[in-house]
Formats: C-alpha cells, sequence, structure tokens
C-alpha cells in the first residue's frame, strides 16, 4: 500500500459496521477509531491486521471478540484500496474494508 492516511470503512454483508482512520508507512499499517487500535503490516498483497478492543463501550463487529486478527486481500482502487477477507478463527465471519486515501505523511 502507498504511504499515506486513510479513512477506513468496515463492512459485513451490506452493512457497514465501524470506522476509522489508519496511517500506513513502509507497508506497517497503524490506526484505530473510538473503540479500537488496528496494527499490522501488508506483505505479498495480503494485510494481517491485529484489531485490539481499548474502549469496552464499543461495540464489536462479532459479538465477545475483543483481540482478534483479520486477514485480508488488497486491491488497487486508485484513489485507495479495497481489503476483503476474514477473522482468523472465526468460520463465517467475513469482512471488507474501503480504505479511501484522504492525505500524504510529514
Amino acid at each position: 500500500m502507498k504511504d499515506g492516511i486513510y479513512f477506513v470503512v468496515f463492512r459485513s454483508g451490506q452493512n457497514d459496521v465501524g470506522n476509522g482512520t489508519v496511517v500506513v508507512k513502509d507497508n506497517a499499517v497503524n490506526g484505530g477509531d473510538f473503540g479500537f487500535t488496528y496494527q499490522g503490516r501488508v506483505q505479498d498483497g495480503r494485510l494481517n491486521l491485529h484489531v485490539s478492543r481499548h474502549n469496552q463501550a464499543a461495540q464489536n463487529v462479532i459479538a465477545g471478540l475483543n483481540d482478534y486478527v483479520m486477514e485480508l486481500s488488497v486491491k488497487d482502487i486508485g484513489d485507495g484500496y479495497y481489503l476483503e477477507g476474514s477473522i482468523a478463527g472465526v468460520p463465517g465471519a467475513s469482512l471488507t474494508v474501503q480504505a479511501k486515501f484522504i492525505g500524504k505523511l510529514i
């Protein structure tokens, strides 16, 4: 992924289930929102994104999960990226992420 700041929207099926901001630098991904942090590394067109809840009041996509890994494929769509995959260890839990480039790094 190109270095920069991205607005991300997480979807399950046709429903938006959360959004936040991530920063990508040298294929390292770091970000978060009001309830979760996201950290991972892009390698060979894939992103293993570790998601961890820091606000217990925040709702999670999968009830009861506070700490998990999203295994995502990464596709360049011009103004950002489309990512899709699943949650490691949770059969049937598929998610997509739309990452829109919103700024360069200084």
